[in-house]
């Protein structure tokens, strides 16, 4: 548990700035191509996980791998938490990015804009971060030990 201290910090730091950035510059009117560099998805889903496991790696953790699934799912529920507020303003400014289809329009009602849309796109990508961010953690971390 000592190990695992602190080590989303840096990760969650770095997260909501790119949250923050990518708002502003889909807002300026940036294309979507560079836009979709500063992609969430893919830190909670790749690079995240593979930092944790290179971090509990290097620790010698008890139960690395349990540790590594924990804060793979940890940080991508926080992760998506940050992004939240990104969902709700797209559904009241109707902002036209691809990312935020199905959040306003005419067909689209209030709990779909604000709760459905934002909390299911949320449940799908915690749930694959846990799953190929754990696989491809998995496989890191057993690497990462077998050097150490």
């Amino acid at each position: 548990m000592k190990s695992e201290r602190g080590i989303l910090k840096w990760p969650l730091l770095f997260t909501a700035v790119v949250v923050i950035v990518r708002v502003v510059l889909e807002r300026a009117g940036v294309s979507d191509t560079v836009n979709n560099l500063l992609s969430v998805a893919v830190l909670h889903t790749l690079l995240v996980p593979i930092y944790i496991a290179v971090r509990l790696g290097k620790s010698g953790a008890e139960r690395p791998y349990r540790s590594l699934i924990k804060l793979i799912a940890i940080y991508a529920v926080v992760a998506r938490i940050m992004i939240l507020p990104t969902y709700w303003a797209a559904r009241i400014f109707e902002w036209t990015q691809p990312r935020f289809n199905g959040t306003w329009g005419s067909d689209v009602n209030a709990f779909v804009g604000f709760v459905g849309v934002p909390l299911g796109t949320a449940a799908v990508w915690i749930v694959t971060s846990i799953v190929v961010g754990g696989l491809i953690g998995s496989i890191v971390l057993a690497v990462t030990r077998r050097k150490n």
